[in-house]
């Protein structure tokens, strides 16, 4: 009976033992707040997506969506739509082209019907947090030179801003 009762009790410390290590090295690093400004928003499209050469994000959503700093300085957001352009120049015959601009709404959580994104050295880091969430991806031009990026999406973006302006942000 002592037998058994030490293989048991080794068994157990042993698996216990491993359950801890085994969490240990696999520790999710903690996720980005939920809130960001704009240029949280632009920093994290354009920070290790090197086909992503200019970036525009627009806050969107709505009251639910933002949030006051302390002390109402500024509004931070969870959800925005964003504009990127690529650099990198595609065979047309592939559907791609030069200058590319493209928009996505961009939500800093997960939310039904969005995507995750994560960049964290592809999926050996699967148990990563996203860096964001992503749906409705559209084509809005082809062909726009660097210089052009902002006039080709600036009627959009400040229809967006404007609309954003009078939406009451919850206190944070």
């Amino acid at each position: 009976m002592n037998v058994i009762h030490f293989v048991a009790t080794l068994l157990v410390g042993c698996g216990l033992g491993l359950l801890a290590v085994g969490s240990a090295g696999s520790a999710v690093p903690k996720p980005q707040p939920k809130f960001w400004s704009v240029a949280r928003c632009e920093r994290v499209v354009l920070e290790g997506r090197p086909l992503i050469r200019q970036v525009i994000c627009v806050a969107s959503g709505g009251r639910a969506d933002c949030r006051w700093t302390t002390g109402r300085r500024a509004r931070l957001y969870s959800q925005f739509t964003v504009f990127t352009r690529n650099r990198q120049r595609y065979v047309v015959g592939a559907g791609l082209e030069p200058g590319v601009v493209r928009s996505f709404t961009l939500a800093t959580r997960g939310r039904p019907g969005f995507v995750r994104m994560v960049h964290h050295f592809g999926d050996e880091y699967a148990g990563w947090p996203a860096d964001f969430f992503m749906r409705h991806a559209r084509l809005v031009a082809t062909r726009v030179a660097a210089a052009s990026f902002r006039s080709t999406v600036a009627p959009v973006a400040a229809h967006l801003r404007q609309q954003e302006k009078t939406t009451d942000c919850t206190d944070g």
